[in-house]
């Protein structure tokens, strides 16, 4: 028969092996866009809503030429809609990560949560550009 203390410590080693469950603090992308609205009764759209948030956040680097390593131009509603389809635009733009923040840290870091939330509503509205 085990003495109470052994069964004490076994007891204590399972709690803290039952508490240490993989708890990842690391950020996470964004899965699923949910139209957030933040422009409420409208639809939003490239032209009226998204191009000046490009232009003015983008462009610097991702004009034409290509500036501090950027691999797209971002110049046109079709190169735009191309990065969000194809090259994660969205998730690079939304995410919390240091070391893929868009724009990047040394150009004043990731685009306040308002803005953030346009661009997630012109694509849940359907990537329209007019």
């Amino acid at each position: 028969m085990k003495s109470p203390t052994t069964l004490l410590l076994l007891s204590l080693f399972t709690i803290v092996l039952l508490s240490c469950g993989g708890s990842d603090d690391s950020p996470t992308e964004p899965e699923v866009i949910v139209d957030p609205d933040p422009i409420p009764g409208q639809t939003s759209t490239y032209t009226a809503h998204v191009k000046t948030i490009i232009d003015s956040n983008c462009i610097e680097c991702h004009g034409d030429p290509l500036d501090q390593g950027a691999i797209m131009m971002l110049l046109t509603y079709d190169q735009v809609v191309d990065a969000v389809n194809n090259r994660g635009l969205f998730n690079r733009i939304a995410t919390m990560g240091i070391n893929s923040v868009m724009p990047p840290l040394e150009e004043g870091g990731r685009l306040p949560q308002v803005t953030i939330d346009i661009v997630e509503d012109w694509i849940a509205d359907g990537l329209l550009e007019q």
